[in-house]
């Protein structure tokens, strides 16, 4: 059984099935019937990439009567260059404008989404970090019963409490000893 590698743009996509077809430029614009898009997991631990798109350009390899085959992968050309060129990051970039990117040489990992992001695990979630931690936003709003901060607590702005203050130890104002204040 002779295998030949070919050279196609994607022409239709079943989702449901993982299959393509593509139309090659070797062969006078012929389509392929449908081949397998090869998927790394299946079975216990499943995953399901992104498909190709219309019109990627794809390598693929064929029978020798040119119905059944594999599409090995998209592959860039002088019209779609690589996004990225160095050696050292992995870069997905998808169609609504979301980059993931992680750089080995400087070990920086980034997620810069344009909707919404949910991370969400059904028992315990730890940050930690080796340097300080920035969270920018417009608000935030925390839906915790309890909270527990250990360590030093600087509030620059002001400090609003819809509910009593409980403290042990000295509290201090402008002008001194809050517990030396009288009314």
């Amino acid at each position: 059984m002779s295998i030949e590698l070919e050279y196609g743009e994607i022409s239709a996509v079943d989702y449901p099935s993982c299959r393509v077809r593509v139309r090659m430029d070797e062969r006078d614009g012929v389509e392929s019937y449908w081949l397998n898009v090869p998927q790394r997991n299946t079975q216990g631990t499943q995953r399901r990439p992104l498909m190709p798109e219309l019109g990627e350009q794809v390598a693929v390899l064929l029978d020798a009567d040119g119905v059944g085959g594999v599409v090995l992968g998209g592959i860039y050309s002088t019209v779609e260059p690589p996004p990225v060129i160095d050696d050292s990051t992995d870069y997905v970039r998808f169609k609504d404008g979301t980059v993931f990117t992680y750089n080995q040489k400087t070990s920086e990992m980034s997620l810069d989404c344009v909707g919404a992001t949910l991370l969400k695990c059904a028992r315990n979630l730890t940050v930690e970090s080796g340097e300080p931690v920035m969270v920018r936003a417009p608000s935030a709003t925390l839906e915790i019963p309890d909270v527990t901060l250990n360590g030093n607590l600087q509030i620059n702005g002001n400090l609003n409490v819809d509910g009593n203050i409980d403290a042990t130890g000295t509290i201090m104002d402008v002008g001194g000893n809050s517990k030396n204040h009288t009314h």
